[in-house]
């Protein structure tokens, strides 16, 4: 469901929206997918993620849609932290920071909502056609990687 908020856009969730900001724990890469045509910004890379529902909140949501939209296995994952990217009083987006061993050939899963899922190295994401969420919050997302430098708090 569409929201209308006060900055004079519309968003996606009624409740807000989370992702999953998975990471390596050398910090090398992090999970990015190209959303499919058919989804609002549709041809961008982003993180999997997707609207908060009801009473979820950010944590469950991002695992939940990242597991819809790219077979994402919520076992293996270990949460590190939540950051909140966009926030406009009535709407925010939730980036959920989480690891997980980075396979040497990951096969990772795509759906209707997403035309392909893939481990991205770091110096690579910001020369993707980025949504424009995510173009907006990279610069400081990335320098939050970088500070865990490897290590979960």
């Amino acid at each position: 469901m569409w929201t209308y908020c006060s900055c004079g856009e519309r968003h996606w969730g009624r409740y807000g929206a989370a992702g999953l900001l998975l990471t390596d724990p050398a910090r090398t890469g992090v999970v990015l997918q190209k959303r499919s045509r058919m989804v609002h910004h549709g041809g961008t890379w982003s993180v999997p993620g997707g609207a908060i529902e009801g009473l979820e909140g950010p944590v469950r949501a991002a695992l939940r849609e990242a597991h819809e939209e790219a077979g994402i296995e919520a076992e293996g994952i270990d949460v590190v932290d939540t950051i909140l990217g966009t926030d406009h009083g009535e709407w925010t987006y939730t980036y959920v920071l989480a690891e997980a061993e980075r396979p040497a050939d990951p096969r990772l899963g795509t759906s209707w909502e997403a035309d392909h899922t893939a481990w991205v190295d770091l110096d690579r994401v910001a020369t993707r056609r980025l949504h424009p969420g995510l173009r907006a919050d990279w610069p400081g997302l990335l320098t939050t990687l970088e500070d865990c430098d490897g290590r979960t708090a």
